[in-house]
C-alpha cells in the first residue's frame, strides 16, 4: 500500500464536510471544474480533479535535478501537497516547486494530492504527466554497461502504462545494446515490480535476452515503480557491472482512476519527441568533418548549419541557411549587390555567400564568414582521412586535378597545395561573406549539392576549436599536421562526442553508442520562416533490434520508429488500422549491396573467431566473386526474405551496378551484360575455373547489427555457396555499425565479405562511382581494390609457376586501372557539363565494374516513414521529410507533434 492509499484512509464525516463545503466552493476557483468521486472509507466526497503537475521539462538526464511546479496550490499553515515521483517515492511540501531526483532512466509517471487539514481535496490522478530520464553512462564505463528496456506486449496490454487491478501485465525485459567491452557478457535480469516482490531471471548467453519474462498482477491500485536492473559479467574476471531503468503504471481500481494527460499547453518546454531506430551501435562521430556513416547523418543534420539546405524532398532545390541569400549570377554587376546578397562570376568559377546575420553557436558565439572559412578548410584538409571522410566532395571543385578521397598536402613543405587552399576558399568579416574560387566551372546544381552536405560543409565555431586543441596551424607543415587528424585514432575526441553546435538542435546528452538527447540551441533565430525556431527535446534511442524497436513504438514509448525490417510490415498496417500508427512509403537513393575484400586481414579475422581461415586473396581473383554473385538466390530475395511478394509491398527494387535509377547517367541493366542471375550450376564451374575450388575456407558474411533481412539473405546465401562448393564454409554475423567503419582501414580490414547500405549525400553518380569504384575510395581502399595490389599477385604466382591464375590477377590489374581512368574522365565530363561524354565514360566504366564482380548487387530499397497518428511534418506536408539524401534520418525541426 503507497502512501496515497494510507492518507485516504482517513475517516471524514459529513459534519465536517458541511463545515468546510464554502471553502471547497471557493478552490474550485483556482483548479479545474471537473471532479472525480473518490471513495474514502464508507463516504462518498467530492475530489477536486487538478490540473497536471508541471515539470520544467518533459526529459531529463539520470542523476540530474528536476523542478517540478504545482499549479493553483494556495498554501497556508493548513496546507500541504504530495507529489508522488513515479520512482516508488512521495514527497510531502508545503510549496508550490519541488525538485525531483531520479538516479536512473526511465519511463515515469508523476502526480500529486492536495491535501487541506489533513483532508484530502484535490487529484491530478487524471493528468498523469510523464517524464523521460535518459541514461547518463561515463564514456569509460559504456563498454560494460547495457541499458535496460521495460516494455510491453502490445497485444496483450494495448493501455500500457495504465491498467486495473487484477489485471495480467505483460512485461518484457530488454536492451538497447550489449556491453561492448572485451569479454563482457549480460549474465541476468532482476525485476523489482514495486510491490515488495522481486525476481531474478537468467540471460540466455546466445541471445542475451532473459530465458522468460515476468507477468505480474496488482491487487491494490495506485502507482508502482518496475524497475529492471541487468547485470554484465567479465567472464575472464568475474567481475560484474549493473545499470537500472525504472517504468511506472498507474493501476486504477476501487474508486481510484488514472489517465494521461493529453496536451501540453500547460507544461513549459512542452514538447517531447522520441525516435526508435533500429541502428544498433550508434553513430562513428558528431565531427561533420571526420563522420561518414548512415546514423550519424541524423545528429549532423540537425545540430550543424551549412550554408544551403535542400528545399524539402527536391534534390536540385535549395534554401540558404547559413547564407543569408542564395547567390545568383544577376548580382555579379552590381558590385553592392554582390557582397550584400552573393553573387556568381557568369563564368561560375566564383560563389561569393553573404552569411546570415543574427546566428549563433550553442555557446554564444556568433556565426562569422572567418568561422564558415576556417570550417570549410578544415574540410578540404580532411578529404583524405581514413576510414574514408566526405571532403572530397567538396574538394574536388577547389582543388586542380585533385583525386577523391586523398590527402591534397602531400608533405610538410607543399608550399603549392598550401597555396592552393588558401587561394581556393577566402573571406571578408567586414562584409561578411565567403567566396569559393573554383578550379572549374560548376553549376549552382551540383556547388550546391556538395554545400548542403553536412558531412563535410558542417559549420563549427573557430574560436572553440582552438581553446580544445583543434586550431589550424596555417602554413604547409601546419597543414600537413592537421591532416592527420582525420586518421582514426588521432582523432579529437572532443569534436567527435561532444561538439558546439551551429543548427537549431544541440548535443544535450550522449550515452555512447545507446541514446542521444538534441535540445533546441537557445541562440537559434526565429526569423527564418523556414527552419522554425524548435521547442521541442528530441532523444534518439539507438535499438539493437528490430523487436525492441518495434514494442517501443507499438506501446507508446516512442513516436517514431525507423528502420524496421519488411517482415514487421503486416504489424505496422495493423497498428495502422487501430488508428495507432501512419505510415508513408517514399523512394530511396539508398543501394544495399555485398562487399569483397580482395586483401583480408587473416590475423585481425583470427581474432575474432579463432576458427576462421581463408587465404587473404581469396576474393581478389575475379572468378571467385563472379561464382558468388551467380549463387546469390535474387528471386528467393526479393520475394520471400524482402518480402516483396510474402508481404505485398514493394519494399525494394533489383540493381545492377553503382548508379541507381534516380541518378544521373543511370544505365539501365539491358543496355549492359554480365548481370548475375542465379545459377548454381554455372557458378560451380566458374569456381573450378577459379582454381580456389579445393581450398577450404570459413569465414564470416558480416552484417550491421539489427539488420534481419541482409541476415536471413546471408543465411540462404552461405547455404547456396556450400552447395556449390562443400570447400566453402560460411556463417552470417551481425557487428555493429561503428565496429564495421573502425575496421575500414587498407591492410587492416579482417571482413571477407561484409554487408553495406550507400545512403547519399551527394546525389550525383560520382558519389556513388568515387566511393564504391574508385582505387581511392570510401570502400575500395580499405578493401584492398589496388592496382599495384593485383600486379603483386600476379608476380608471386608467377613465380609459383601458377601462369593461369599470374594472367588472371595481371588482366584484372589492367581492367580494374581502366576503370578508374575512366571514372576521372566520367567525372570531369559531367563537371563541365558535358553529358554525352559523362554518359558514355560512365556506362563502359560502369561496364568493367560488373565484369570484375566488384559486389554482389542487392536491391534500392523504398523507405517508410512510420510515425504515431499526431506526428505531422513542417506545413503539414511530408514531403519535407522525405528527401531522399536523408533516408529515415528525420530533420527534426520539421517534425511537429
Amino acid at each position: 500500500m503507497n502512501q496515497y492509499n494510507r492518507i485516504r484512509g482517513a475517516k471524514l464525516n459529513y459534519t465536517y464536510i458541511a463545515t468546510f463545503a464554502i471553502i471547497i466552493i471557493f478552490s474550485l476557483l483556482a483548479f479545474y471544474h471537473f471532479y472525480l468521486i473518490s471513495t474514502q472509507t464508507n463516504t462518498k466526497i467530492k475530489v477536486i480533479a487538478l490540473k497536471p503537475a508541471s515539470p520544467t521539462s518533459l526529459t531529463s538526464v539520470a542523476g540530474q535535478n528536476l523542478s517540478v511546479y504545482i499549479p493553483n496550490y494556495n498554501i497556508n499553515a493548513k496546507d500541504f501537497a504530495i507529489l508522488y515521483a513515479g520512482n516508488g517515492y512521495a514527497i510531502n511540501t508545503s510549496y508550490n516547486y519541488v525538485n525531483l531526483y531520479y538516479k536512473y532512466p526511465g519511463d515515469y509517471l508523476i502526480y500529486y494530492n492536495v491535501y487541506q487539514d489533513g483532508k484530502l481535496i484535490g487529484s491530478s490522478s487524471q493528468n498523469l504527466m510523464r517524464i523521460i530520464i535518459t541514461p547518463n553512462i561515463s564514456y569509460n564505463l559504456s563498454q560494460y554497461l547495457t541499458v535496460p528496456t521495460i516494455t510491453f506486449n502490445s497485444t496483450e496490454n494495448p493501455t500500457a502504462p495504465l491498467f486495473n487491478v487484477s489485471q495480467k501485465i505483460y512485461l518484457i525485459g530488454s536492451f538497447l545494446q550489449p556491453p561492448s567491452g572485451q569479454n563482457m557478457t549480460i549474465y541476468e535480469y532482476i525485476w523489482n515490480f514495486g510491490n515488495g516482490t522481486t525476481e531474478t531471471i537468467i540471460a540466455n548467453q546466445t541471445s542475451l535476452l532473459p530465458l522468460y519474462n515476468p507477468v505480474v498482477v496488482y491487487n491494490k491500485p495506485g502507482l508502482y515503480a518496475i524497475s529492471l536492473t541487468i547485470v554484465t559479467k567479465n567472464v575472464s574476471s568475474g567481475k560484474t557491472y549493473n545499470y537500472t531503468t525504472y517504468q511506472t503504471v498507474a493501476v486504477s481500481g476501487n474508486g481510484e482512476k488514472f489517465a494521461l494527460f493529453t496536451t501540453y499547453f500547460d507544461t513549459p518546454n512542452s514538447k517531447l519527441i522520441i525516435s526508435a531506430e533500429n541502428v544498433p551501435g550508434g553513430p562513428y562521430s558528431f565531427d561533420p568533418q571526420i563522420d561518414y556513416d548512415t546514423v550519424g547523418f541524423e545528429e549532423l543534420l540537425n545540430i550543424y548549419s551549412t550554408l544551403v539546405i535542400y528545399n524539402g524532398s527536391s534534390t536540385s532545390s535549395f534554401l540558404p541557411m547559413a547564407a543569408a541569400y542564395l547567390p545568383k549570377v544577376s548580382n555579379w554587376s552590381d558590385v553592392t549587390a554582390r557582397y550584400m546578397y552573393g553573387a556568381i562570376s557568369p563564368n561560375y568559377t566564383i560563389y561569393i555567400f553573404k552569411i546570415r546575420p543574427g546566428l549563433y553557436f550553442s555557446n554564444g558565439d556568433p556565426i562569422t564568414a572567418y568561422d564558415v572559412w576556417y570550417s570549410l578548410i578544415r574540410d578540404v584538409l580532411f578529404a583524405g582521412g581514413t576510414p574514408g571522410t566526405p571532403g572530397w566532395i567538396l574538394t574536388q571543385y577547389l582543388i586542380p586535378n585533385y583525386t577523391p578521397f586523398t590527402s591534397v598536402i602531400t608533405s610538410p613543405n607543399d608550399t603549392q597545395g598550401f597555396e592552393e587552399i588558401m587561394n581556393a576558399i577566402t573571406y571578408n568579416n567586414q562584409t561578411d561573406t565567403v567566396t569559393l574560387h573554383l578550379s572549374r566551372p560548376a553549376s549552382p546544381q551540383f556547388l550546391f549539392t556538395a554545400l548542403a552536405d553536412p558531412e563535410g560543409t558542417g559549420i563549427l565555431d573557430a574560436k572553440w576549436l582552438n581553446q580544445i586543441g583543434a586550431g589550424i596551424n596555417f602554413t604547409p607543415s601546419g597543414f600537413y599536421q592537421y591532416e592527420q587528424q582525420a586518421n582514426e585514432g588521432n582523432y579529437n575526441t572532443i569534436i567527435q562526442w561532444s561538439p558546439i553546435s551551429s543548427g537549431p538542435y544541440m548535443i544535450s546528452s550522449y550515452t555512447p553508442g545507446q541514446s542521444v538527447v538534441l535540445k533546441p540551441n537557445p541562440y537559434w533565430p526565429n526569423n527564418i520562416t523556414y527552419i522554425p525556431k524548435p521547442n521541442d527535446t528530441i532523444i534518439i534511442y539507438w535499438v539493437k533490434d528490430p523487436n525492441t524497436a518495434y514494442e517501443m513504438f507499438s506501446s507508446g514509448q516512442a513516436d517514431i520508429v525507423t528502420f524496421l525490417p519488411s517482415n514487421y510490415m503486416p504489424s505496422i498496417e495493423k497498428l495502422e488500422s487501430e488508428g495507432q500508427a501512419s505510415l508513408y512509403e517514399f523512394p530511396s537513393l539508398n543501394e544495399y549491396i555485398f562487399a569483397f575484400t580482395s586483401n583480408i586481414s587473416t590475423s585481425i579475422l583470427s581474432s575474432l573467431n579463432p576458427s576462421y581461415s581463408i587465404p587473404s586473396y581469396y576474393f581478389a581473383n575475379p572468378l571467385v566473386r563472379e561464382a558468388f554473385a551467380y549463387a546469390f538466390n535474387y528471386t528467393q530475395f526479393f520475394n520471400n526474405i524482402l518480402g516483396n511478394v510474402r508481404y505485398h509491398f514493394n519494399f525494394g527494387d533489383p540493381i545492377c551496378g553503382a548508379i541507381i535509377p534516380g541518378l544521373p547517367y543511370y544505365i539501365p541493366p539491358s543496355e549492359l551484360t554480365g548481370c548475375p542471375t542465379f545459377n548454381l550450376t554455372y557458378a560451380k564451374q566458374l569456381m573450378e575455373e577459379s582454381g580456389f575450388y579445393n581450398i577450404t575456407v570459413n569465414f564470416p558474411i558480416i552484417v550491421s547489427s539489427g539488420d534481419t533481412v541482409d541476415f536471413t539473405a546471408a543465411e540462404m546465401w552461405s547455404q547456396a555457396l556450400h552447395e556449390m562448393d562443400p570447400n566453402i564454409n560460411a556463417q552470417p554475423l551481425y557487428m555493429t555499425q561503428t565496429t564495421i567503419m573502425s575496421y575500414q582501414i587498407p591492410g587492416q580490414n579482417p571482413m571477407p565479405i561484409y554487408n553495406l547500405e550507400w545512403v547519399p549525400d551527394y546525389p550525383l553518380a560520382s558519389d556513388f562511382t568515387n566511393a564504391l569504384y574508385l582505387q581511392t575510395g570510401d570502400y575500395p581502399a580499405p578493401n584492398g581494390w589496388n592496382v599495384s595490389y593485383f600486379e603483386n599477385l600476379s608476380k608471386y604466382f608467377a613465380s609459383q609457376g601458377n601462369t593461369f591464375l599470374a594472367n588472371l590477377f595481371q588482366n584484372e590489374s589492367l581492367e580494374y586501372n581502366e576503370l578508374n581512368n575512366l571514372l576521372i574522365l566520367a567525372n570531369s565530363a559531367a563537371l563541365k557539363g558535358n553529358s554525352t561524354m559523362a554518359q558514355l565514360y560512365y556506362k563502359e566504366a560502369e561496364q568493367i565494374a560488373i565484369n570484375l564482380y566488384l559486389y554482389v548487387y542487392e536491391y534500392q530499397p523504398n523507405l517508410q516513414w512510420v510515425i504515431k497518428p499526431y506526428m505531422y511534418a513542417y506545413n503539414n506536408q511530408i514531403s519535407y521529410q522525405e528527401n531522399p539524401i536523408n533516408a529515415e534520418d528525420s530533420v527534426f525541426y520539421w517534425w511537429f507533434k
